[in-house]
């Protein structure tokens, strides 16, 4: 069971009636937990708690699925809501004293959480020095966006973290509209205010400044019609909605703005309007600029740690601006600072709390913004956040770590996306740098042990899927180096095994995490497994060019082949290697050992033929090529082997390229075929080489250094170091690369 503070309540009137009604609903249902509510709703248990305890008011719609939870009357509750927020209205703060060079302002009642508060004023001068800062550095670019958007009477978004400086931006632009002579604006502080709020509170502020004082119509499209005509007899070309928190309520409110004057919308949520601008972190030079404008000294900018500092802050505006106030307050220099931020960026207070409510730290600023969060899944994936290792997360790791379907996952993320949170990129969720700061020191609950074990069911659960993986290799390879041996191992077995490394290459960081598991399973009784890595190792060296490297450890895999068709296989290869290593009388005795071992075996003796079609390329036998590739493209049709029936044809066209180009097209273009067909990126990356040289010799450069550069692009991709430098160095040799390339 659960109870509540109730000393936020109103002593009396139609707020506090609601809050009993949903008291009395509370105590009836058995007093279930904030936490039980919110998951039954889809809201944070946090944000419920607000309601109850009256630290922000509800909308209509999650009051509706609150009372509903709870098994009260919807209707009831919304005639209280409605009554409630009448009252909210009228009860006025006090009216503030108008800017100079503004119009009437309206303001309804504060409390202690920045978002229910409601401003409406109307500004005829450049004179919003509230929200104008002294300084705007870094933001010219996107001031010229916005006002261009604007002056074709666009709706614009300006989104981004809390502290971002939209708000500052919005002002300059407004202010700038004024004095370009394009008539005066009206300055909406929304909040999370319900819709009729913010509408009673324009139309007054409408009256007032222009004498109507008509009564309009309580509500429905005529309301709505009638601020549109007030909004155009005033002359009015600009709407600016600040703090934007209820997506619904902005909804209705731009239906009730005539479409010849503009909208500038700023907002933490990522809203649906036409023109959007993401407010992120400055350039270097603008924050270390801003860094000393906050300090007083100029000299801060010429510090060696300046920069770093701003870094460490993430580039972050309000951050900075904090920075600049402990340098000035407690006479630091930058690098006595960075030890104070300590990776905590959003931790860093203003001095002596000299701050605005709600803008104490970075932390405030998140905790407001992960109070918006929809739902329990979406704080619990940013926790997930900040237990795994790296900023980013695809939905399938999610999923394993929460143990929820990989759609809820998603769902989760794009809550995230939608508070300026993330960003979606490649199919990953890209998490901003100050929001992972803060998963990471106040959301983690569980240890790396349990990442680790999320990254190893992901990747057991993912293996086949090499796009999944690759999403998220950077998490996975971190798991594989503070998960224990056996999680190392089993990692690196499922990537192995199911032909990650095959298909997207060696990373240094993946042959680290091979050589780790081999080393880890040398000791053991699980020979195939070690069988399994230390061949993947050895084609990890041959792919870059280390060939006697190669050689040793595909005789280390020979040793403790499982089977007869394994050993056919690791002859083959070792076979292939020393070829490459010029070592041609010793691989021509290990491919007679590799054929005589395959005697019978259709499939073991294709094997040996497209190794020792390659070490017959080495040695520039294209009628020995010629014959081993028509031998093995036979025998690959035979099986419905279509890969290595590519392999055979890309090698049977170069070799019979002296004979003619005509023909080793035809060759390499029925593999490029397959290989497309087939989704194989190494074989394609092969084809693109051959058929750039073979319209190189036809003299069609343009088409041959398409296919040069598509292989290059392949062969980089897939970690192919010794093929790359290959056709780079062929590329610059032909002409298709200069020097510096």
């Amino acid at each position: 069971m659960a109870g509540f503070s109730k000393h936020r309540w109103p002593a009396d009137g139609p707020e506090r009636e609601l809050l009993e009604y949903l008291d009395e609903l509370h105590r009836v249902h058995g007093q279930p937990s904030m936490a039980r509510i919110g998951k039954a709703v889809g809201l944070a248990a946090g944000t419920v708690s607000a309601f109850f305890t009256a630290a922000r008011p509800i909308g209509p719609e999650r009051l509706e699925a609150v009372v509903g939870f709870l098994g009260g009357d919807p209707a009831r509750a919304e005639r209280l809501r409605r009554s409630a927020a009448t009252v909210r209205n009228d009860r006025r703060a006090g009216v503030p004293a108008a800017p100079a060079g503004s119009g009437p302002v309206w303001s309804a009642a504060t409390d202690d959480d920045s978002t229910t508060r409601l401003d409406v004023i109307l500004f005829d001068t450049a004179a919003n020095r509230l929200n104008r800062p002294e300084l705007m550095v870094g933001r010219q670019r996107v001031i010229e966006t916005v006002t261009a958007w604007l002056d074709g009477n666009g709706r614009v978004l300006l989104y981004g973290l809390g502290g971002a400086g939209k708000t500052a931006i919005a002002a300059t632009v407004a202010d700038r509209c004024v004095d370009a002579h394009r008539g005066p604006y009206v300055w909406m502080r929304v909040g999370d205010a319900d819709a009729d709020v913010v509408l009673d509170g324009l139309a007054r502020c409408l009256s007032t400044a222009f004498g109507t004082g008509e009564a309009l119509p309580p509500g429905g499209d005529s309301r709505l019609l009638a601020i549109a005509g007030q909004l155009s007899q005033s002359g009015i070309r600009l709407c600016v909605l600040d703090d934007v928190w209820n997506p619904a309520a902005l909804h209705t409110v731009l239906q009730a703005i005539p479409a010849d004057v503009a909208v500038l919308v700023t907002s933490r949520l990522r809203l649906g309007l036409a023109h959007q601008v993401e407010v992120d972190g400055l350039e270097a030079a603008e924050a270390v600029r801003l860094l000393a404008h906050h300090a007083h000294d100029d000299a801060v900018a010429a510090q060696p740690d300046a920069e770093a500092l701003c870094r460490d802050l993430r580039f972050h505006p309000y951050l900075i601006e904090i920075a600049g106030h402990r340098l000035r307050q407690y006479a630091l220099t930058p690098a006595e600072l960075r030890r104070d931020v300590d990776g905590s960026p959003h931790e860093l207070e203003m001095p002596a709390g000299f701050a605005a409510p709600g803008r104490q730290n970075g932390r405030r600023l998140l905790d407001t913004t992960i109070g918006a969060l929809p739902h329990a899944d979406a704080r619990d994936a940013l926790a997930a956040v900040g237990a795994l290792f790296s900023g980013s997360v695809t939905p399938e790791l999610l999923s394993c770590y929460l143990g929820i379907g990989p759609g809820r996952a998603r769902s989760a993320l794009n809550a995230l996306v939608d508070v300026s949170f993330a960003k979606r990129s490649g199919g990953a969720y890209v998490i901003h740098d100050l929001t992972v700061s803060y998963a990471r020191t106040v959301l983690r609950s569980d240890g790396a042990t349990t990442a680790v074990g999320a990254v190893r069911a992901f990747v057991a659960a993912y293996a086949d899927d090499h796009a999944v993986i690759a999403r998220d290799l950077d998490n996975v390879v971190a798991a594989a180096g503070r998960g224990a041996d056996d999680d190392v191992v089993a990692i690196v077995e499922a990537l192995a095994g199911r032909g990650y490394l095959d298909t997207h290459g060696h990373t240094l960081a993946l042959l680290r995490m091979l050589d780790a598991a081999i080393d880890s399973s040398r000791g053991e009784q699980a020979t195939e497994r070690l069988h399994l890595l230390l061949s993947k190792r050895g084609n990890a060296a041959f792919n870059a060019g280390e060939f006697d490297e190669a050689v040793g450890f595909y005789r280390d895999a020979l040793a403790l082949a499982p089977t007869a068709q394994r050993r056919v296989i690791m002859l083959s290869v070792i076979a292939k290697a020393l070829a490459e290593a010029g070592h041609h009388d010793p691989a021509e005795q290990t491919f007679a050992e590799a054929y005589a071992l395959a005697e019978g075996d259709d499939a073991g003796t294709m094997r040996v033929l497209e190794a020792h079609s390659v070490a017959a390329f080495r040695r520039h036998d294209y009628a020995r090529v010629r014959e081993l590739t028509e031998r093995g493209v036979q025998l690959s049709r035979a099986l419905g082997d279509r890969a290595t029936e590519a392999i055979f044809l890309n090698n049977l066209g170069s070799a019979t390229f002296e004979l003619g180009v005509e023909t080793a097209l035809r060759y390499h273009h029925e593999a490029k075929a397959i290989a497309v067909d087939t989704s194989n990126e190494h074989i394609l990356a092969i084809t693109h080489r051959c058929i750039g040289a073979d319209y190189h010799a036809q003299e069609q450069f343009e088409r041959a250094r398409d296919n040069f550069a598509e292989a290059l692009r392949l062969y980089g991709r897939l970690g192919q170091t010794q093929r790359e430098a290959k056709v780079r160095q062929l590329m610059r040799q032909f002409g298709y690369l200069t020097p510096a390339d």
